[in-house]
């Protein structure tokens, strides 16, 4: 069964959220590394938790409208969702030891593609050939 066009505009938005808010956290994590905006790490750590929440959100969405999707965007999304609690684990550890920090800046760069690619397929599944 198809889902309806109101939960597939919802998921696709989410997924467009999902990458907006790993952008900001590496704006935030910029400012508070170069030494410019030292409370930003606050900040970063608010935005960590608020996206951890939305992910888990996006997961539903993405489970409700699998019957839509032929890219199996819920898989995708259960992995942005694994690497999204090994970076919040890494950004805890990363207080007390370098090499957690050093693992978490190139992971986040790495979940910025990712959600950037689940939010490309979202857009261009509608584009695509119907399924006979």
């Amino acid at each position: 069964m198809q889902p309806s066009r109101g939960l597939i505009s919802a998921f696709k938005g989410i997924c467009h959220l999902v990458t907006f808010l790993i952008l900001v956290q590496a704006m935030l994590a910029g400012m508070f590394i170069s030494g410019e905006e030292i409370d930003a790490v606050d900040v970063h750590e608010m935005v960590a938790n608020t996206m951890f929440i939305v992910i888990v959100i996006q997961l539903v969405l993405a489970f409700l409208v699998r019957d839509w999707s032929r890219f199996g965007l819920w898989i995708w999304v259960i992995l942005l969702l694994v690497m999204t609690i090994a970076q919040t684990g890494l950004g805890y550890a990363g207080r007390d030891e370098s090499l957690p920090v050093a693992m978490h800046v190139p992971l986040g760069v790495f979940m910025f593609g990712f959600a950037m690619l689940i939010s490309v397929m979202a857009s261009i599944e509608d584009r695509l050939p119907k399924r006979e």
